[in-house]
Order: C-alpha cells, then structure tokens, then sequence
C-alpha cells in the first residue's frame, strides 16, 4: 500500500538524518525489518518522524496467543506478581500518582499509535483531572494560538476545524505532523473545555524548540536550522527547560502537569559517567524535568520494545507475563517488582554509551518510576494523515514549503509532489502487518508459554 511505503521512505529518511547527527535525541537504530517497503531517499512527508527516532516503530499480526502452560520456570515470579497483586487500569493508575505527584511524566511509546491516547483522553477527560498538558509535539512559540483556541468555547464546528489546522499546519519543521493522535487530542481537549469553567480548562504546552517557516527563505536556511536545533543534544534540555518556564508560570494555580514525551525523551535518568559519578551530565527532557522537582515527579512506562532490534524486551519474558494472565489494561509501580528488577533494554545504551565509560548495566526501575501495560503490541493502531490539512485554499503553501523543504518545484516533479499533498491530507489506518513481522515476537512469547 502507498501509506506503507511512504511510512519506510519516512522511517529510512530519519535514518539518515540520525546518521549525521549520533549525539543527538535520534540515537535509535532503524532497522530493516520491514517486509515490503521501498524508498527514494530523504523524503519526510507526512510527519516530523526523523525529529524523535524513537518513535519510529511498527508493529504486525493481530493473532493473539492463547496461553495456557507455562514453558519455561524463569517467568513465574512474573506471572505471580501479576496474578496475586490488585493492579489498577492503566487510566486509574496515573490518576492515582496525581494524588501524591504533581507532575506526571508519560513516556509514549510509537508516535503514530492511537491507543495510547485513549489512555489519555480518558485520564483528562476525568474530572478528577485538575491540570495542564504538556508535549514534546509542537514548537513553544505555538503555546498562544494553543491555548486560545482550547479556551474559546464559542466556535462553530466549521470555526473550531479551521482554526485547529491554522495551528496544526505549523506544528512541525516538515510539512505535516502527520501523527493524527495529536491533532485528535487537540480537538477532544477542546470539547472538554465547553463543559468546564474557565478556571478549569486544560491547556495545553507545546515544549519543543521554537520554529518560524516565515523565517526561511531558501532550502538552505532551513537545512541549517533543522540539523542545528532538531538534531542537537541540546534539543531535549531546552525541552525541559521550556517545560520548568510553563510549569512555574502556572504553578500558583496547583495545577497538576500531564507530561508527554516519547521514548527516551521522557527517562528520569541516564548511565551514569563512571569515573566522575556525580558530574552533572543531563541529556534527557524528562532527566531536566525530574531533576529539577524530584520530589514530585514521576514517570511511566507505556508498553514498548526494544528500539534497536525491534524485538520485545527481555526476550520476550515480560510480554509473555501479561499474555498469560490476560493483564492488558493494568498499571503498577517498577519498585520491587521482577519487571522493575529486569535489565533495562528497550535503548541499547551498550551500543553508544558503554565505551564511553557510562554504566549500562540498569534496570527498569532505574529509568522509569510506574509502568502502564495497555494492549498488546499487536493490537496497535497506527493512524496518519490530517484530513484537508492543506485545503485547496492554502495548496500554494504547501507547494511552497515543499520547495522549502526538499528544495523542489512543481516544474521538478508535479506527479511527485501532488501525490504528496493526496497524501498528507488523507488520515488512513495503516495496517501494521504491512509495517513489521508479529512472528518474531511470536516466537519470542512461546519460548516462555504455550
């Protein structure tokens, strides 16, 4: 299928980028799993994939395993503590860390998965929910058309549509964000708003370094801009000191903060520098975050796998628990727990930062604090494309970002670029078999259940 490819021209693109950029965020391994994607190169279309590599992950198959004997003795403890603890939905979970936490960290998983934010929507949605939302999606000096629209409840249906893709079209450096979870949480978090006292709304930040298209005038300027601030390693440190400015200007009002960061860019902590441990070397959004308010931050896990291999993590061990207690909508905390206790791999931090004298040698509970099982990896939806982003009335701007971008005109290649544009204008469910092969995660599962 089209999406398909132009998913794997997107996922090799940021390959490319990260390979020009080691130190910065994209530090993931795109694999080669795919079973039937071609490229053309540097192509970033639909979304901002090569800004965080680690979203870049798909998933296949939607036949679920039927559990029923356990093949190996090493994932008992596992299944014992899921089976013998009263575990809360993963919704009333992070609920719950509100009542000790004032900052609640969550470390999506795949950018373009639509379940995670059901997750989402339902924790905000919930009037127990007194707060703010803060993402890693969307540049900061974006937050003011953000939250006007959040906080005018007047609009019609046709205004609200048009005002959300004013600002949706200038989310990201690429032409489109073409993740559709975010824009649906925009729209839901506006129709929360219509119901709440203005004291009540929830806005939401948008934390990632700033971006003006009007600013660039040639592809080279944005090529400068784009390697200097999208691929730095300071991205994620003015990630989180964009984070600390929201968060102290709102803070007299005690309201909680929601914190989405994907992947890594949501860790508490990195390996520690063994031959000075205490030198203050922060990487991480969510590290600046937590280090600046440690004793009311707290970050979970949303269920991933392993970002340089694509395989599950811990061979399987952990997936396979939940598979056979049929726990798939549960969250708990990683202390003292065989999940907490289990080598952290979901980033090889091996591969890039044992030799340069880091620990790699840590567990879960050394990154992350909770952790939310929600679905099996199979069960995934990936959804792409906004619909009518680039209407026929703003078609001239997207032929002219598209120049900016890839340094291309119509006169270039028409058949090229209004295939793009059908595209990015078209939201389409992308079937995840056509993404990534579910039987090596098969096979890793069955070596521990049957």
């Amino acid at each position: 299928m089209e999406k398909c490819r132009i998913l794997g021209e997107e996922l090799e693109a940021a390959n490319q980028v990260k390979n020009s950029a080691m130190e910065a965020e994209n530090h993931v391994k795109h694999g080669a799993r795919s079973k039937s994607l071609t490229s053309r190169g540097n192509f970033l279309r639909l979304a901002c994939f090569a800004l965080l590599a680690s979203g870049i992950i798909f998933v296949g198959g939607n036949n679920r395993i039927v559990a029923q004997t356990i093949k190996n003795d090493s994932i008992k403890p596992y299944i014992n503590f899921l089976e013998n603890n009263q575990l809360l939905s993963a919704k009333e979970y992070i609920l719950s860390k509100f009542e000790t936490y004032d900052i609640v960290i969550l470390s999506e998983r795949i950018h373009q998965d639509m379940t995670q934010y059901d997750v989402i929507l339902d924790v905000v949605k919930d009037e127990r929910f007194k707060g703010h939302i803060y993402t890693e999606i969307g540049h900061i000096n974006l937050s003011e058309k953000f939250n006007a629209f959040l906080q005018n409840s007047s609009f019609t249906p046709e205004e609200k549509e048009r005002e959300l893709l004013n600002i949706y079209r200038d989310l990201c450096p690429t032409l489109v964000w073409g993740a559709y979870n975010y824009y649906h949480m925009l729209s839901e978090v506006w129709e929360v708003n219509k119901s709440r006292k203005m004291e009540d709304k929830i806005l939401i930040f948008p934390t990632d370094v700033p971006f003006d298209y009007t600013q660039m005038q040639t592809h080279r300027e944005w090529a400068i801009h784009f390697r200097l601030f999208f691929n730095s390693s300071f991205r994620d440190q003015i990630m989180g000191q964009n984070f600390v400015n929201f968060y102290e200007n709102v803070k007299h009002e005690k309201r909680k903060a929601l914190v989405i960061q994907n992947s890594m860019h949501g860790y508490k902590r990195m390996p520690t520098f063994l031959p000075l441990p205490t030198r203050p070397l922060i990487r991480l959004a969510g590290e600046f975050i937590y280090q600046t308010y440690p004793d009311i931050t707290f970050n979970i896990y949303v269920n991933s796998l392993n970002t340089d291999n694509f395989g599950l993590s811990n061979n399987g061990i952990i997936d396979a628990a939940f598979e056979y207690t049929k726990k798939f909508d549960v969250g708990f905390d990683l202390k003292d727990t065989p999940v907490g206790n289990s080598k952290f791999d979901l980033f090889d931090f091996d591969r890039w930062f044992r030799e340069d004298g880091h620990d790699t040698n840590i567990n879960y509970n050394y990154i992350f604090d909770g952790m939310i099982f929600y679905k099996p990896l199979r069960e995934l939806v990936l959804k792409v494309g906004i619909p009518n982003i680039y209407s026929k009335e703003y078609e001239d701007l997207f032929f002219a970002r598209f120049a900016l971008i890839f340094d291309k005109t119509m006169e270039d290649d028409k058949e090229e670029i209004e295939a793009t544009l059908e595209e990015v204008n078209t939201p389409v469910v992308v079937p995840i078999n056509a993404i990534l092969d579910v039987e090596l995660w098969d096979s890793q599962i069955k070596r521990w259940i049957e």
